[in-house]
């Protein structure tokens, strides 16, 4: 008898998957037992990352390291997306969340020059990330902040962030209130005014001598965080958006599970986040933008519409602006990825390399 478990959440997309460093055995392997066979999601890539995770181990005791570092990396990545359908913040949750932040610091340390773990207080609590240095880079050299959406956070960014990387750039992976480790681990809740925590980021870049311009790049509800930054704050030079949102309440006419996932990420009950979602919008701020702007996008994006980003194009000011529309293919370039991050990250290039 097939056993019922729960199963592959609707916006793990194939591509997303394997572009977000999912093994592609790994990936044929809960094809097979999970969508073929029925077996519980969750619990399939749990055992999937256990495994990962303990044949990397062994591989460094040999001083096997590339090998290490490619199995801690498929690890946290199918850590990463067995975890990603479970909406409470609850045991397992936090059991395989922890998971994903020891297989991912192990792959962080094996790179090449390491990761760098950074925190950044805000508040009563501190904001967790990642530098992500380029190697043989004359210093100062250009940064960018790259920010997550509302579930998938910044180990799923890793290999987006790795091509600017490879093009002279240093990355400043980050959580943010609402996001990761900085919600599950450290309780900072989303905000309205989610700026107010990304300037801060921005402080630290400023002080940093190794960086000299500093851009901003944002996925999914990270594409609606990021204006409202570089809104505020003229330090940032360039703003990139992939799949980014006016109103991001239009997220609950993809799913209405969005409205308690979003009061989950607020600290907030169902009832409060219908108070909230009003406020959380670009009107009164696209308008401020100044510096260059692009906006990637899908005219059959069912998360978040064109004609939002649109608005957001029409009403930015900046001379040097471009809305970059892939037809056909789903939220975040997903179907698209390879040709998208590398449009991205050579537009961000040469707008802050001086």
């Amino acid at each position: 008898m097939m056993n019922k478990g729960r199963t592959k959440p609707p916006a793990q997309l194939d591509s997303r998957m394997l572009s977000g460093g999912v093994d592609h055995l790994d990936y044929l392997r809960v094809q097979k037992r999970c969508i073929q066979d029925g077996e519980d999601w969750v619990s399939v890539c749990e055992e999937l990352g256990d495994y990962n995770y303990r044949y990397a181990q062994e591989e460094l005791k040999k001083n096997h390291s590339l090998t290490a570092k490619y199995f801690f990396m498929a690890a946290q990545a199918i850590y990463r997306v067995g975890q990603y359908g479970l909406t409470e913040v609850d045991d397992e949750k936090l059991r395989i969340y922890k998971k994903i932040v020891d297989s991912f610091t192990c792959y962080a340390s094996l790179c090449d020059p390491p990761m760098e773990q950074v925190t950044i207080p805000y508040k009563d609590y501190e904001m967790d990330g990642w530098f992500i240095l380029p190697k043989n880079v004359t210093y100062p050299c250009p940064v960018v902040l790259m920010i997550p959406g509302a579930t998938g956070f910044k180990e799923e960014f890793i290999l987006q962030a790795q091509n600017m990387v490879d093009r002279g750039m240093a990355v400043l992976l980050m959580d943010g209130p609402g996001q990761g480790t900085t919600l599950y681990f450290n309780k900072g809740y989303l905000e309205v005014n989610i700026e107010n925590a990304y300037m801060k980021m921005v402080d630290l870049l400023e002080k940093d001598e190794r960086f000299s311009t500093i851009g901003v790049i944002g996925g999914s509800t990270g594409g609606y965080y990021v204006p409202r930054l570089a809104a505020v704050d003229r330090r940032v030079e360039a703003c990139v958006l992939n799949s980014g949102s006016y109103y991001p309440e239009e997220i609950c006419d993809f799913a209405p599970i969005y409205h308690h996932k979003f009061a989950v990420l607020c600290g907030v009950s169902d009832e409060e986040m219908k108070e909230l979602w009003p406020k959380m919008t670009l009107e009164g701020l696209a308008e401020n933008i100044e510096c260059p702007l692009l906006v990637v996008h899908s005219d059959t994006d069912p998360i978040f519409s064109l004609k939002g980003v649109q608005r957001l194009y029409d009403e930015a000011r900046s001379k040097d602006k471009e809305i970059k529309v892939y037809p056909g293919m789903w939220h975040c370039s997903a179907g698209i990825e390879s040709e998208a991050f590398r449009y991205m990250s050579d537009w961000i290039i040469d707008r802050l390399k001086k």
